[in-house]
Order: structure tokens, then sequence, then C-alpha cells
């Protein structure tokens, strides 16, 4: 009966437990990193379809009555729809038009009624779990207005337009409340633009 390892045996072990001692922490450190991959993909895609139920809704409060091109305060004038003509410069007739005379709304949410963008303001998404914690805040300004001959279009943060233009800037954020020290605490920032061209709406005709 054997009672003992033979030299061989001994060098054999003891370079097969060096081997899993120096593979087995990269395991683990891919393991994790795959993890924190995994939770990004999933926020961010969360995110993204935060932004397209957003987009989904009307531009303003306004616009969930009429389907104008709405009035604004402080917009780059040639932008302005003309009231007595009820177009913008190129528009067409039976195009979007302003002939309700409206003026877009202040920001603010609407309570119990998410019909405009507006509205997600003060609706945060969570998703919550034993390994993962993580927020969805939207936040919404009106910004300056693009110039007409402008090549390139620089938005200030923050955004520092305090009365209503045709241009809004959303932004959906995922905060991590756990893993914050290896996410990021906002790891994941997705603006859009929204723009004041009034709601489309298919023609109807009588069937006869």
């Amino acid at each position: 009966m054997k009672k003992a390892f033979t030299l061989i045996e001994l060098i054999f072990s003891m370079v097969i437990i060096a081997i899993a001692f120096s593979v087995l922490p990269k395991i683990l450190q891919l393991s994790i990193k795959s993890s924190t991959t995994s939770l990004k993909e999933e926020a961010m895609f969360n995110a993204v379809a935060y932004v397209g139920l957003i987009k989904s809704t009307a531009w303003d409060e306004e616009n969930t009555k009429i389907d104008d091109i709405l009035l604004v305060t402080a917009g780059n004038s040639v932008y302005n729809c003309d009231q007595t003509t009820g177009y913008r410069t190129g528009g067409m007739k039976g195009s979007r038009n302003c002939f309700g005379k409206k003026y877009a709304s202040v920001l603010g949410s609407d309570s119990n009624d998410l019909d405009d963008m507006d509205d997600f303001i003060t609706l945060n998404a969570k998703n919550s779990s034993s390994s993962r914690d993580y927020n969805l805040s939207v936040t919404e300004n009106y910004i300056d207005d693009i110039t007409l001959s402008a090549t390139q279009y620089t938005i200030t943060y923050p955004p520092n337009a305090t009365d209503t233009t045709n241009t809004k800037l959303i932004t959906v954020t995922v905060q991590a409340n756990k893993k914050g020290n290896v996410l990021g605490n906002s790891f994941v920032k997705i603006p859009f633009i929204a723009q004041n061209i009034g709601q489309i709406k298919v023609n109807r005709r009588v069937w006869q």
C-alpha cells in the first residue's frame, strides 16, 4: 500500500495548484467584467426604450388638443409661424400650420396624465434586485434654436433658455444605486432634441 507521495508527484501537484491559483483570479475578474458589461447593456437598452416612449408623446400639452405648430416667446425669429397666413416660411397649404394661435407651455408635469414629453420629468423608473439597482430619470429644458445658416450647433450646459423656444433638450440618465464605484453614478446618459413642428395626422375622408 502506498503511504507517501513520490517527489515527482509532489512536483506535479505543486505545478497544478500554482496554475489553478494563477488562473482562477483572472476567471473571476472576467466574470465580474462580463457582469458589469451586461448590466450596462441592460441599462442602456432600458434608457433607449424610455427615450422611445417619451418621443412617442406630444411635444407639448397644447399638442394633445391641437396639431398646430405652437407659438413661442423666445425662439429664433426665422422659425416664427405667421399668425396671419397660419404658416411658417416654406410651409405649404395643407401642411402643419398655426391657425390655432396657441403658445407652448411652461415645462411641468401634469399629474396622472403622461400624454406629452414634459410629463416624464417627475417620473423616475427603477430597476431593483439583489444584483442590480438603478434609476432612470428625465430632465427637460428649452434650449436656444439653431441658427438657420449655421454649420454646427453647440448646446450650452446647463441649458440657459428661460422662456419657450422651438427646441427642447430631453435627457434620460441612468443612476446606479449599487456598484457605483464600478459603473459610475451616472453611467448612461442619452440626450435627444425635439422640435416644435406640430403633430402629424392622417387625412380622413368620409366613405361614400
